[in-house]
């Protein structure tokens, strides 16, 4: 895929949208410098070219029950396309999994996973990644706090 030029106003724009993705298109206007129609429209481009893929609210893990997040080496036994595939989307459908990333090194996957507990992080490790003929080995590293999380881009 292409990369999209971008330039100072798309950048502005991105920016704040980051940071507040819901805010109205008048105020996103008057902080730019720019009448509401020709913002908007800047916006709409961003999102059709695939720029802004999507808008999502950002929860707050604890207040949820989800205070745990493990991090996941997960090594396959044979390093095959099938393999890769086929643990990818057993991957993508499970819900507790919020990021899994092919990697290139000493592992062939690397997994976000945030649950409640312990205890159900370990039902995970051992009916689902254990329970996979494909999985040769996993190393877990629990975070004991996190000190930064930010879904923003910079863009410079």
């Amino acid at each position: 895929m292409a990369e999209v030029s971008l330039d100072a106003i798309d950048r502005r724009i991105l920016d704040i949208l980051q940071e507040r993705g819901r805010i109205p298109n008048t105020e996103l206007a008057d902080e730019i410098g720019l009448t509401p129609a020709p913002c908007l429209r800047r916006v709409k481009r961003l999102e059709d070219e695939g720029v802004i893929s999507r808008y999502v609210a950002l929860l707050d893990k604890p207040r949820v029950g989800r205070d745990l997040t493990v991090f996941v080496h997960v090594t396959l036994d044979k390093q095959t396309k099938q393999g890769f595939t086929t643990f990818a989307e057993k991957m993508r459908a499970r819900p507790e999994v919020l990021e899994c990333y092919f990697c290139l090194g000493e592992y062939d996957f690397l997994l976000k996973v945030v649950v409640g507990d312990l205890e159900t992080y370990q039902r995970f490790l051992v009916d689902v990644l254990a329970a996979m003929p494909e999985v040769s080995k996993t190393n877990s590293t629990i975070a004991a706090k996190e000190e930064k999380h930010t879904t923003k881009l910079i863009l410079e």
